[in-house]
Formats: C-alpha cells, sequence, structure tokens
C-alpha cells in the first residue's frame, strides 16, 4: 500500500504539532510551579477557577470576530498563539523562594522503648496529666508522630489522640491484643528522639524540613536552645506571599497565557475544519492526532531535562522548558503562514441562523453535559500533579518527579490520544454522539478511581496510557465534530467558541473551584474518589437522558410531517443511534445571493 501525504494539510499537522509541542513542557506543570512559589491548593483552586469564566467569554467574542472578519483570521490566529507563548515564558524571569538549610535538631529528651509497647488513648480523667511530644526515630527516615509520654527514659507505655490506634502510627510492628489493650514492638536497637509540643511549632519546623511550597510558610522557623528548653524563632519575611510582586504576576501571566491558548485552540478547530471543508469533517481527528504527538514528545523531553538541570534540589530549574516552548513557538507560526484558508464570506442575518441552532433541544441539552465533562478535565488537568508531587515526597521520589511526570503525558499522548483521536471519526459515526458521550463519562469514572488508588508516582504511567484515549481524546473529538457539524454557514468559529467555552470554561471554572476546595479538605485522594463517583453518575444520567430521548424521537417519527414543530424539522431522521443529531439551518433568499 502506498503511502501518501495530502500536502494541502501538511501546514495544518505542522501547526497542530508546534502548537502542543510549545505547551507540552509548560501547560502540565503550571500548578506545580505555582505550587513551587508557595501557592495553597485552595488559592489555587481560586485562581484557576477565574481562568474559565474569562476564556469562556473570550471564545465566542473572538469566534465571532474572526466570522465576520474571515479575512483577518489568520492574522488573529498567529497574534493569540504569540501572546501565549509569550505569557507563558515571562514566567521564567519570576523570582523562586530560596530553599532554606534544614535546621539541625536539637533534643529534647531521648527515650528507651521496652521490648513490647503498650499503645493506648491518652484520656486525662483516666491517666494523670502528661508532656505531649513530636518524636521521630533516630534510624529512619519516617514522618514525625506525637505522643503524650511519662517522665522516665525507659517507657513501656505510649498514649496517642488519635481515635483509630494502630502500631503503623508509630512506626511500630503489631504484637499482640492483651486484655483489650494493643502492643507493638518498637523497632529494634532504635531511640525516640522527642521534642516538647509546647515548645515547638512542628508544623513550621516540617515545612522548612521538606520544601518551600505551603502558603501557610511565610515565616521560617529556626530552633534555638534557651537554657535547656527549645523555642521557636520566626525571621522576619516581608509579609505574606498574596501581597507579593511575584505572586501577582504569576497570577497575570498565568491569566494571559491560559485565555489566549484556549482561545488559540478554539480557532484552531474552526481553521481546522475550514480546510478540511464538509466532505472531509470527519479526518478531524486524524489532524489533531499531530498534535498529541507534539504534546507528548516536549512534555517528556522537557520534564527530563528539568530533572537534569535541577539535579537533587527539591527546587526545580523549569530553564529547559521555557527555551523548548520558545523555539516550538517560532516553527509553529512559520506553519501558519503557510495555511491556505479558503475564502468565506461573512454572515449576514444578524445572527438569526445562530440563535435558531441554540434554541434546538438537542443542542442544549449537548452543551449541558459538556460543561459536566469540563468538571472533570479540570480537576484532573490542574490536581493531578499536585497529588503526584505528593505522593513523591512521601516515596522518596521527588528527584525523579519532574521525569515521571514527563512520561505520564507521553504515555497519555502516544498511547492513548493519538490511536482515539485517529479512529474517533469512524467510532463517534457507529456509535452516535450520545452513546459515545455516555461510555466517555463512564471511563472518566474508572480512570479517577483508579488515580485515587496509586501507592507510587510510576503506577500513574500506566493508568493514564489506558485511559487517556477513552476519556479525553474521544469526549474532545465529539464535542469539537458536533460544534462544527451543526454550525450554520459562515458561524463556525463561533459556535466551536460557545461550545467549548462552556466545556473548558465554565467546566474548567467549577470543576477549579470545587476541586480546590475538596482536595484542600479531603485530599488527594479523598477528592479523586469523589470525583470518581460523579462521574459515574452523570454516566448513568446521561443514559437515562439518550433513552428518554431515543423515545421521544420514535414518537415524532410516526407523527405527520406537518404536525412536527419547525425546529425538529431540522433535524434529519438518517441516523437513530445518535442522541445528538446533525442540524441544519434554513438560508433565507437573501443569505443564497450573499454566499452564492
Amino acid at each position: 500500500m502506498k503511502f501518501k501525504i495530502d500536502r494541502g494539510l501538511l501546514p495544518v499537522k505542522i501547526h497542530f504539532f508546534f502548537f502542543f509541542a510549545a505547551l507540552g513542557p509548560l501547560l502540565p506543570q503550571i500548578n506545580v510551579f505555582g505550587k513551587q512559589l508557595g501557592v495553597s491548593p485552595a488559592v489555587m483552586g481560586l485562581v484557576t477557577a477565574v481562568l474559565p469564566l474569562l476564556w469562556a467569554a473570550a471564545k465566542p467574542l473572538f469566534g465571532y470576530i474572526v466570522d465576520y472578519w474571515p479575512s483577518r483570521r489568520k492574522f488573529v490566529f498567529m497574534m493569540l498563539i504569540l501572546i501565549m507563548s509569550g505569557s507563558y515564558c515571562c514566567l521564567w524571569f519570576l523570582p523562586m523562594p530560596e530553599e532554606p538549610e534544614t535546621p539541625e535538631p536539637l533534643l529534647e529528651s531521648v527515650y528507651q522503648l521496652n521490648d513490647t509497647v503498650y499503645i493506648k488513648k491518652y484520656n486525662t480523667s483516666e491517666v494523670a496529666i502528661l508532656e505531649k511530644y513530636t518524636c521521630h526515630w533516630n534510624c529512619t527516615t519516617d514522618d514525625n508522630f506525637q505522643v503524650y509520654l511519662t517522665n522516665t527514659t525507659f517507657i513501656n507505655t505510649v498514649y496517642v489522640d488519635n481515635k483509630n490506634i494502630s502500631c503503623s502510627l508509630l512506626h511500630m510492628d503489631f504484637d499482640d491484643m492483651r486484655e483489650g489493650e494493643m502492643t507493638c514492638t518498637p523497632i529494634k536497637d532504635c531511640n525516640l528522639l522527642c521534642y516538647d509540643e509546647s515548645l515547638i511549632d512542628v508544623d513550621v519546623y516540617n515545612r522548612s524540613k521538606r520544601e518551600i511550597g505551603d502558603s501557610n510558610a511565610n515565616k521560617v522557623g529556626v530552633l534555638e536552645k534557651d537554657g535547656d528548653r527549645i523555642q521557636i524563632a520566626d525571621e522576619e519575611d516581608g509579609g505574606s506571599l498574596y501581597m507579593t510582586c511575584t505572586f501577582w504576576a504569576f497570577v497575570i501571566l498565568m491569566c494571559i497565557g491560559t485565555v489566549a491558548f484556549n482561545v488559540a485552540n478554539c480557532i484552531g478547530d474552526a481553521v481546522c475544519f475550514d480546510v478540511l471543508g464538509p466532505e472531509r469533517g470527519s479526518k478531524y481527528g486524524a489532524q489533531r492526532a499531530w498534535g498529541t504527538a507534539g504534546y507528548g514528545v516536549t512534555a517528556l523531553l522537557g520534564g527530563w531535562l528539568i530533572d537534569v538541570v535541577s539535579g537533587a534540589s527539591r527546587t526545580k530549574d523549569f530553564t529547559p522548558a521555557f527555551i523548548v516552548a520558545i523555539v516550538a513557538t517560532a516553527v509553529d507560526l512559520g506553519a501558519c503562514r503557510k495555511l491556505n484558508l479558503p475564502s468565506l464570506s461573512s454572515p449576514d442575518d444578524s445572527g438569526k441562523a445562530l440563535r435558531d441552532v441554540l434554541r434546538i433541544p438537542r443542542v442544549l441539552v449537548f452543551i449541558s453535559f459538556a460543561v459536566v465533562v469540563g468538571v472533570f478535565d479540570s480537576f484532573i488537568i490542574y490536581y493531578m500533579f499536585w497529588f503526584l508531587e505528593e505522593l513523591a515526597e512521601t516515596t522518596g521520589s521527588m528527584e525523579q518527579i519532574k521525569l515521571i511526570e514527563g512520561v505520564v503525558v507521553a504515555a497519555q499522548s502516544f498511547i492513548g490520544e493519538l490511536l482515539f483521536f485517529f479512529f474517533s471519526g469512524k467510532i463517534i459515526k457507529r456509535w452516535g454522539y450520545g452513546t459515545t458521550l455516555t461510555f466517555c463519562l463512564f471511563c472518566y469514572g474508572v480512570r479517577l478511581a483508579l488515580i485515587s488508588l496509586i501507592q507510587h508516582p510510576w503506577h500513574l504511567v500506566f493508568i493514564e496510557a489506558v485511559m487517556q484515549g477513552p476519556t479525553y481524546a474521544l469526549c474532545y473529538a465529539a464535542i469539537v465534530g458536533y460544534a462544527a457539524h451543526v454550525a450554520p454557514e459562515g458561524y463556525s468559529a463561533t459556535v466551536q467558541g460557545i461550545v467549548a467555552g462552556m466545556d473548558d470554561g465554565v467546566g474548567f471554572a467549577l470543576g477549579s473551584l470545587v476541586g480546590g476546595q475538596l482536595y484542600a479538605g479531603a485530599g488527594g485522594r479523598g477528592s479523586f474518589r469523589i470525583f470518581a463517583g460523579m462521574a459515574l453518575v452523570a454516566s448513568g444520567a446521561h443514559a437515562l437522558l439518550f433513552a428518554a430521548v431515543t423515545r421521544s424521537d420514535k414518537h415524532e417519527q410516526k407523527q405527520p410531517e406537518a404536525q412536527q414543530p419547525e425546529v425538529e424539522k431540522m433535524l434529519p431522521e438518517d441516523d437513530g443511534n445518535a442522541i445528538y443529531r446533525p442540524t441544519v439551518v434554513p438560508i433565507t433568499d437573501k443569505q443564497k445571493h450573499v454566499d452564492r
């Protein structure tokens, strides 16, 4: 079989490849870049909740502009790409907080434990008032734990606040249950190094010991010896992070770059459909797959280079990512200059055809569930790597975390997205838009649940390789394809902007706002499990709606055509398997004259 390349589509393929190649090393890292600056998950959730509202308004606005001035499509498109990369790359110049030196631990007490130790719930009504200590074993790197101890150097009973008492809380092995009381086996030949809880801010100490990155770490704790007691001294830092120019510069540049990216991406989809024409619209997925390839290549390359340049430092150097983005953007702009866009006429109906489309119930249902999809995409995009980096801290994988994140994105791109983007046209044609969307929502539930179960960062690679395709790729192709299918002549970019604005605009805003607050309250695993349940419920709800609309369609088909509402006549009955059907808006004689 002879392999043929359509030279007319080559600039589109090159654009998609290098447009997403510029984003690969930056877009997945934006949130963790903010985390490294010191932004908390709750504050990041508020920031990323505002962003989608901006591009939800910008997408249809710019789409309307390029539809009414089609001769300026290429110029507007290229300017948006330039603004996108320029804003993101300006983050390069933001100063990172200096990594503090770990304070030398100053011991309050050293305790030896019996061969077996009783673990009991501390109750002041039953036990004498004891001192609370923060301790860790001197022979391991395990996290600290808090206990109440008697004033002796040889311990056979330990008291804790936790309701669910277990030996693992204190990094000991279970021994036995004796008379209803649990006994544990301490780590052999190890002592407890403990600090008086009333004299040390353990949270400050732990944060400064692990890394800069928590929004509350505005003052670095330094342990000082005051006689026989340990106290904490605060260093002046000039105020809260959220009052600094660095934080607000990060927010503004992130907003401009992300809005420009989303608008350029939306207009790029419309341009692609314009180049393909109505006869080759099903080939969109095959063109978009090149963007997936570019995204995966540079995400992997950028992640590896960041780890190489940063070495063992916890503060990552993102310089390689910015350099890759600049080079890719330059090539992309060159490809965009070569795009041969068809000549289009401006619509001359004052938006009547567009309003008619947006009144069709099936279009409204489609847009509503596009918002739901956006909620899940938002949470995964903004908080999956946040959860991954927290997991890396507990598993000792921080030195490789950027490489792991790059491999995750590469697996998403090369294994998941490429396959499903390429075959998305055939899948949608066979199943219809309704069944496809139900399937995608179900897969989102499975994907989110699996993410919540991982025990090591490398486990995420397999999950994302398998689940990215039937969730993001297939769903994105369905949303973009349906928007192009129902768009009246002359309104392709506008309809793309409206549908995409609801999906990754309103949907992303809800996902970011709810996700940030939920993550702060329920933690990484808990929030992913809650969103998994929501996705499964959404899948079931959509399946029921699909069945209801199908029954309604069969009932309408039995009625004489004269009794059907004019809106229903716009929906051809050639595909009884699709919940969202092709929409054709009647064109007036005046429009026919204008459009030749």
